[in-house]
């Protein structure tokens, strides 16, 4: 009888084995049961990375930037798809310094080797404003930026060069949520003021290179991309508190380790003025127990473009007005990072530091009737601390 039990036993385990070896069709190609057992189609999705570059006004203000896009690309037919991804983009605006903005992005494409894009935009980005005051022999002029709501849209028009490269041209609008009465300005004693000159609604057109990354392959903890938002102090360069977002691709690469490439943008909001930056990463994972390891030790470079405060010192000659304020001024920096993670499934926290060196780029004072200079470096160290939350898909 005993032997009879094992059997059944025996059979039941060979049957579920059986089961669990079928493959399960799915949109984006198929499974076995387990999340480590998902493969993707060519035919059926993919992920793109675009790389864009772009000219843009907003109430006659250009601007010149670049964009960086990850979008996850359904394909029921070869004449219609649908995506969804993250764009990350930042400008460079004159006396206004850098423009980031951060969106989530969803639309249709029609085509095939020549095809038409559809988008819908929505997230958050930085809106330029602009004061004015004199008090009848000087004028002073301050440029500033602050985060808003944005939605829009844009449109492509895309030509496929080869099976995993596509030229691209594109136009982009945004509308900005703005409440005019949040102002940072603060007006001289003495001074006459200009309204508020608010660079609310910007549009954009250029040019893109989308790159296929993901053909046929094995989607799971080992080959997977990470999003991911995080929090945290900077007390090097900007000072005050970081929000920033990002993006990242791990592939393990061993049984105890695998590489990481990603981008992110991030903003510091310290005590008199915001800033934010945008960057490139590539580290690498240490997996002490393996893929299952319930803590992942981390390591790694981050370059970029960021901006940084610089005050000011600005007077007349006859002594009858003195000012110190600060301006923006854009510069590369970079920096080492290292970080653990304490993984849960798919579900990862991290706690990580970094530290670095940035240079900027000159800067110089803005005014008639009065002489300025700026009294800060132009060059300096960069340090915070972080904590993280990410999601594997």
């Amino acid at each position: 009888m005993k032997g009879k039990y094992i059997l059944i036993a025996i059979l039941l385990l060979a049957s579920a084995a059986a089961y669990a070896t079928e493959p399960v069709a799915t949109s984006y190609g198929h499974s076995f049961g387990n999340r480590n057992l998902r493969f993707t189609e060519a035919g059926k999705a993919h992920t793109e990375i675009t790389v864009g570059a772009r000219y843009g006004q907003a109430k006659g203000v250009s601007s010149y930037g670049g964009s960086l896009q990850a979008t996850r690309v359904w394909t029921p037919s070869n004449w219609f798809a649908g995506q969804a991804g993250v764009l990350v983009s930042t400008v460079y605006a004159g006396d206004y310094g850098a423009l980031a903005d951060v969106l989530a992005v969803g639309g249709v494409r029609l085509g095939n080797k020549v095809s038409f894009g559809l988008d819908a935009l929505v997230g958050t980005g930085q809106m330029a404003l602009y004061d004015e005051s004199s008090n009848g022999a000087s004028i002073h002029r301050y440029y500033n930026s602050q985060w808003r709501l944005k939605l829009g849209g844009q449109a492509s028009l895309n030509f496929r060069l080869t099976e995993v490269v596509t030229l691209g041209v594109f136009g982009r609008y945004l509308y900005t949520f703005n409440d005019e009465s949040n102002r940072s300005y603060q007006q001289a004693e003495g001074w006459e003021a200009k309204p508020t000159t608010f660079y609310d609604n910007r549009w954009s057109a250029g040019v893109s290179l989308t790159f296929n990354i993901m053909k046929e392959s094995q989607l799971s903890g080992d080959n997977c991309w990470t999003a991911g938002a995080y929090t945290g102090y900077s007390f090097l360069g900007n000072k005050g508190w970081i929000v920033g977002a990002e993006m990242n691709h791990f592939k393990r690469v061993s049984a105890r380790g695998g590489r990481v490439l990603g981008f992110g943008s991030e903003q510091i909001i310290g005590e008199r003025r915001s800033t934010n930056s945008v960057f490139g990463k590539a580290g690498y994972q240490v997996l002490p127990w393996g893929a299952g390891s319930p803590v992942i030790f981390e390591f790694g470079a981050k370059a970029g473009l960021g901006e940084y405060v610089k005050a000011g010192e600005a007077w007349t000659e006859s002594g009858s007005f003195y000012m110190r304020s600060a301006i923006q001024s854009l510069g590369i920096v970079g920096k080492a990072y290292v970080g653990v993670n304490f993984h849960f499934g798919r579900h990862s926290i991290k706690l990580g530091g970094e530290a670095g060196y940035h240079t900027c780029f000159n800067t110089s004072f803005v005014g008639e009737g009065y002489t300025g200079e700026v009294t800060t470096p132009l060059h300096g160290a960069d340090a915070s601390v972080t904590l993280g939350y990410s999601l594997a898909f």
